[in-house]
């Protein structure tokens, strides 16, 4: 076995902070180009460019790399709570609460009804070949409208562990879905503000005629 050994120097230089992706001196821009190189080799550059609140592209960039502090992503780093679902009884995951849980495929599904539109498997689908499989001019609209409804789940998950709030119907959340898809249609163009909110408009309608039609208990047949 060769082991190597590390030669340190020592002076009585002081020590500076050296930024090396140009030449020592920080510029904001260089931090951008390089973050923007990698994110888009792992394809979470797209994430970056949507016209959504910081906040929201964090989020967005969290859950693209698998790190949302999901309960599974909590028990690795030692904690001790219970990791079941807040919605339902199953461990949680970030597959499990955006994807599998009774919540999302009612949310899923009933985007199926409105627009014919067949769910994501999974993260790397949604923000992958899902994307991709629309023609490149609703791409960006599409992927805000997954978004907010992926937040929709997320803030509701922590309203109901958080503050032992109640979600009556999983319904609730596509509600709050087309919510933030409004507020936030205001950061694109008029084209693509126009689309969204007609979008939100048509969701919302096709949801009240399965209420109407099935009562609350269309829920079940929803998430078949």
């Amino acid at each position: 076995m060769v082991r190597k050994v590390l030669s340190v120097q020592l002076n009585d230089r002081k020590d500076v902070f050296t930024w090396l992706l140009n030449k020592g001196i920080f510029p904001a821009s260089s931090m951008y180009k390089d973050l923007m190189k990698e994110t888009n080799s792992y394809g979470h550059g797209v994430v970056w460019k949507l016209k959504l609140p910081l906040k929201i592209k964090v989020f967005l960039w969290y859950l693209r790399r698998g790190v949302i502090l999901t309960k599974d992503n909590l028990g690795k780093r030692n904690w001790k709570g219970c990791t079941r679902c807040c919605f339902c009884s199953s461990e949680e995951s970030i597959q499990h609460l955006f994807f599998e849980c009774q919540v999302a495929k009612l949310m899923w599904n009933t985007l199926f009804f409105a627009f014919g539109i067949y769910p994501p498997s999974c993260v790397d689908d949604l923000f992958g070949s899902w994307r991709r499989s629309f023609p490149p001019k609703f791409q960006k609209a599409i992927l805000i409208g997954a978004s907010a409804f992926c937040w929709a789940i997320w803030i509701s998950r922590n309203d109901v562990i958080f503050k032992n709030s109640i979600t009556n119907s999983p319904l609730q959340v596509i509600f709050r879905g087309t919510f933030w898809i409004r507020c936030w249609s205001i950061l694109s163009k008029e084209e693509e503000r126009t689309i969204l909110k007609e979008s939100c408009q048509q969701l919302e309608i096709t949801v009240m005629e399965i209420l109407n039609k099935f009562g609350w208990k269309c829920r079940n047949r929803i998430e078949g």
